[in-house]
């Protein structure tokens, strides 16, 4: 969930609550503020009738009120208020809710007990109409206020979205500087001025980089091709001795292993760098027949078993050259790995990648196996770099490797999760 959605959620849920509350409290404050009001008026009677028995005595209070029960007593009682239930004249079975004061009052040398009471329900029911009102009104602001906070807020935070699709678009090995939204609020203009200093010095490092590893491996791969070159010439001398012919052979590989070293180092320099930026929507299906046909002398020469499933229209987005790379090195890690009449099985569906062989445990820890130089101690003639571009590739777009031997058939399991071409 985005920043301003969250802030949206928190806020709508705090005005929920304070909805709720508010109106709980709204409601309370109008029925107590009304109950008040009834109990003045009651005691404002009480004092009426008071006034009336110390000028005219009990006779007078008679016809007052129908609300009303005067009556001698000896004893004082301390005022109360009560809510009570009568029955209804007009509507006789039916109970009316009463709000009374019951007290004694002393007038004329007599001391009377005062009963007054007031129909309450047309005070409750003003109570719940002015209660709606008020808590509907209350709603209202309470939903128009945020809904200009969240206008606001989204309004606010329009330059950082705006930081954030830059970033986006940002390319190291694209020409040009991204142009940040400039912003009135101080912190994103901050940070505006920060991103453009940084990528800047990031573009920068990455084309130094990108020049020196271009040509570093340009300048070790003239001299390995003249050294390599000149192996060669010497070797068809017809005055080299066995021994001659042996050293010379033992050179050529250890030069033809140093420039495939450096080959595949570059390699995972440029993949590193995002140096294969152009990307095309590739048919896997066509590129695994293609690839597979260039291994089949290798599988045939070992006699290995090789069985291919594969689904067609299987489609993937990447770097051609990349997704060449990456074929190339699983197919040849099976090819080099899998022992003499093995099996090999090939299966391509719409969602995953699989690569079977035969062949005997790994040597070392299967989490060592994507590393940089791991290699098995009985093929000193690999690099120990194929299975790590393969990470580094699958890495680069995100697609999930994983790999597990399968102790019940002897075999080594290969599975790339594709994603769909977006």
């Amino acid at each position: 969930m985005s920043l301003f959605g969250q802030t949206a959620r928190y806020l709508l849920l705090a005005a929920l609550l304070t909805a709720i509350v508010g109106s709980a409290g709204f409601y309370a404050l109008i029925h107590w503020k009304i109950r008040h009001e009834v109990d003045e008026l009651l005691t404002n009677q009480v004092r009426q009738v008071e006034w009336r028995l110390g000028q005219r005595g009990l006779r007078s209070i008679d016809t007052i009120d129908d609300n009303l029960l005067v009556t001698r007593v000896r004893q004082s009682l301390v005022p109360v208020f009560t809510d009570t239930l009568v029955p209804n004249a007009l509507k006789p079975g039916k109970l009316v809710a009463m709000r009374q004061l019951l007290t004694t009052v002393n007038a004329g040398g007599q001391r009377y007990r005062v009963r007054v009471w007031q129909p309450y329900y047309e005070f409750t029911e003003l109570t719940i109409d002015l209660s709606v009102w008020v808590i509907l009104f209350f709603l209202v602001l309470m939903a128009l206020a945020v809904g200009i906070g969240l206008g606001l807020a989204g309004r606010l935070w329009q330059p950082f979205y705006g930081i954030i699709a830059e970033l986006d678009r940002f390319r190291l090995d694209q020409p040009g500087q991204p142009a940040f939204p400039l912003a009135r609020v101080r912190e994103f203009a901050l940070l505006s001025r920060s991103l453009t200093d940084l990528t800047g010095k990031l573009k920068q490092q990455f084309l130094l980089q990108k020049q020196f590893t271009e040509n570093a491996s340009h300048e070790l791969q003239t001299p390995l091709a003249i050294a390599s070159a000149e192996l060669d010439f010497i070797r068809q001398s017809p005055q080299l001795t066995e021994s001659d012919y042996t050293h010379l052979q033992r050179a050529t590989d250890a030069l033809n292993r140093l420039s495939q070293l450096n080959r595949s180092l570059l390699l995972l320099t440029q993949v590193e760098n995002d140096q294969f930026s152009a990307t095309e929507v590739l048919n896997l299906r066509d590129l695994v027949g293609q690839y597979l046909g260039d291994f089949e002398p290798f599988f045939t020469h070992k006699n290995l078993t090789c069985r291919v499933e594969v689904q067609p229209a299987v489609y993937l987005r990447m770097n051609r050259q990349l997704a060449g790379v990456l074929l190339t090195n699983l197919l040849k890690n099976v090819a080099r790995h899998a022992p003499a009449n093995g099996r090999v099985t090939i299966l391509l569906t719409q969602s995953v990648l699989t690569i079977r062989n035969t062949g005997e445990p790994l040597p070392f820890a299967e989490s060592q196996l994507f590393g940089r130089f791991i290699k098995n101690p009985t093929r000193p003639d690999s690099i120990g770099l194929g299975l790590a571009l393969v990470r580094q590739i699958c890495d680069r777009y995100q697609l999930p490797l994983a790999y597990q031997y399968d102790r019940e058939t002897g075999e080594h399991v290969f599975q790339i999760q594709l994603a769909s071409p977006t």
